[in-house]
This record gives structure tokens, sequence and C-alpha cells, in this order.
């Protein structure tokens, strides 16, 4: 039951398997999709065309991605 997880309560996760339902759906949603992977995606690659320059670049890892500092523990 982590992030992005459905919340159900533990009477219907012991009745029903919410995790496998939930694959289930994932895979179905995606075998069905015309456009699987985002680098194939025309609005992915109008936008690195026009904007983002390409793949790798400044522009691109500056407003893409993500970094990660150690922070210390929380104390209660």
């Amino acid at each position: 039951m982590g992030g992005g997880q459905p919340i159900k309560s533990s009477k219907i996760r012991a009745e029903v398997d919410v995790r496998k339902l939930r694959a289930d759906a994932l895979y179905s949603i995606d075998e069905k999709s015309t456009i699987r992977k985002s680098h194939e995606n025309p609005i992915v690659k109008k936008i690195y065309e026009e904007f983002l320059e390409k793949p790798g670049s400044y522009r691109a890892e500056k407003l893409l991605h993500t970094s990660y500092q150690k922070r210390e523990k929380y104390q209660i």
C-alpha cells in the first residue's frame, strides 16, 4: 500500500488481491496503447525539437531531472 496505490481497507485486502487487479489493469492499458515508449511519442519528440534540443542537453537535464541530497533523519 505504498504511494500511488489504491487505498483499501484490510477487510477488502483480505478478500481481494488489489495489487493483482491493479497490475492486470495497468498491463491491459499498456497493451492497448499505440504509443508505449516515451521516446517514440510525437509530442515528446516535438518538445525536444522545439525546446529541449536533445536528450541530455543542459535544458533537458535542468527541467526534467531531479537530484537528491542526504538529509538528517527527522527526530520526533
